[in-house]
């Protein structure tokens, strides 16, 4: 049971795409040979810019949706901004634990 609950808890955390690329990101920098403090910055600073990605494109993503309104009435037209965050939610909702068991392992 141990063993299954710490499979679960490791899991949970590479669902975390932010998570998941610092991991990457510091396997590649143990793999380069980095000093410490060096190995540690650059996985706390990919970790950071990925959340800090994630929520330039939500906000990019907000102040277009309004524009979308505005064409509606407008032009008369109905129609969507594809948005690809909605695609890749569903897709980590759905395969998260699979693809971070792969790349885990």
């Amino acid at each position: 049971m141990f063993i299954l609950e710490t499979l679960n808890f490791v899991v949970d955390i590479l669902k975390v795409p932010s998570v998941l690329v610092g991991l990457i990101a510091l396997i590649g920098l143990v793999a380069q040979k980095k000093a410490f403090s060096d190995v540690v910055k650059g996985t706390i600073k990919t970790i950071l810019g990925f959340i800090v990605l994630g929520g330039g494109a939500t906000v990019l993503v907000g102040s277009l949706n309004p524009l979308g309104g505005m064409f509606e009435h407008a032009f008369n037209i109905q129609g969507i901004i594809p948005n690809n965050e909605a695609i890749v939610s569903i897709a980590l909702e759905k395969y998260g634990a699979s693809t971070a068991l792969i790349m885990a392992f």
